[in-house]
């Protein structure tokens, strides 16, 4: 299936959805799927949706991440009248219930890769060590960057160091993780044996 442009912090929220299709109905979930990502690609916040098919035995579900740009607008396509009756009618393809996982906090910062077999998120000792690998030279590049602004300098140390920490987070969260955690995906997101 396609990948579209367009769980549960105020910076962002993803969702991931696994569906699993009853028995002879792959193409029936299949086609509801597509028919849900059509009408989100015009849900306001969206950043993008990715879906992977099933890959037997490792993975037997469709899964379908979405990323919002708020948990409001996430909340708000989720409440929609068309949410509603495109999941309902998804449902009737999907053997059980559908697995719904939100990712939070510094999770976020780690994009799934678009791989079948991918763990829903890596171990946080995984998320802790290429944080730090990602966000120490940041911190020091900000720093030193921030040294040849003498406005800056000027400023009280609490304003000061209110404006690099800014400046870092926006950059770990758009810049460098999302392109750091592809260049980790090995060891992030091993294959399953």
């Amino acid at each position: 299936m396609s990948s579209a442009t367009g769980d549960h912090v105020s910076e962002g929220a993803t969702k991931i959805i696994d569906r699993i299709p009853k028995a002879g109905q792959e193409q029936q979930l299949e086609a509801a799927i597509s028919d849900i990502i059509d009408a989100m690609c015009s849900a306001y916040g969206l950043n993008s949706v990715h879906v992977v098919r099933p890959s037997l035995p490792h993975q037997p579900a469709y899964r379908v991440i979405c990323t919002f740009d708020s948990d409001e607008h996430l909340k708000a396509w989720e409440a929609s009248d068309d949410h509603v009756r495109l999941v309902t009618a998804a449902d009737e393809f999907t053997a059980g219930e559908p697995q719904r996982t939100w990712l939070t906090g510094l999770e976020t910062w780690f994009t799934l890769p678009v791989s079948a077999n991918a763990a829903a998120r890596p171990p946080a000792y995984k998320m802790a060590i290429t944080t730090y690998i990602a966000l120490f030279p940041t911190i020091l590049l900000v720093h030193a960057a921030l040294a040849y602004v003498p406005e800056f300098e000027a400023l009280p140390t609490i304003l000061g160091n209110g404006i690099a920490v800014a400046i870092v987070v926006v950059l770990m969260t758009y810049v460098i993780m999302p392109r750091f955690t592809r260049l980790m995906a090995f060891w992030l997101y091993p294959p399953k044996q």
